[in-house]
């Protein structure tokens, strides 16, 4: 199984009548951004498989690298913007190893100590995850009515 996480936002949405939409794109941009940005970083390909799309995830690989993250963040905001459906957006890596950077299983080396990524000790999903309530709060904030 691969490394995936999907927003479903229908229950926010239907708590704001007026920029739900809009909150629910700021959010997801900033919540996958934390997420292609915390990947652990060796030669980039984990970083460059980071693929978004609407309700279905993704299912695509690429042998592209991308160690600063940032075409894997403007293809998804590009992705997140121009998705007509916004109530649900994914993010996956389908890289096989993607589930040992989340929860752990490396033999131990240079990059690596209890079983873990040493840039990413504590995964990558579950750490950004747990932020997302403040992200949601400070984007419905900016989108209700004054």
């Amino acid at each position: 199984m691969a490394g995936s996480f999907t927003l479903d936002i229908k229950k926010f949405a239907d708590q704001f009548e007026g920029g739900a939409e809009e909150a629910m794109r700021g959010v997801s941009i900033k919540l996958f951004s934390a997420i292609i940005k915390s990947s652990p970083v060796d030669e980039g390909r984990f970083r460059a498989n980071w693929f978004p799309s609407g309700a279905t995830p993704a299912k695509d690989v690429t042998t592209n690298v991308d160690k600063t993250g940032s075409n894997a963040i403007s293809n998804m905001t590009t992705s997140v913007q121009g998705q007509a459906d916004w109530s649900a957006f994914s993010l996956t890596n389908n890289l096989p190893y993607s589930e040992v950077i989340e929860f752990g299983g490396y033999n131990d080396g240079p990059n690596t100590t209890g079983g873990f990524s040493k840039q990413a000790p504590a995964g990558v999903l579950r750490v950004n995850v747990l932020r997302f309530n403040q992200l949601l709060d400070a984007e419905a904030k900016k989108s209700l009515p004054k």
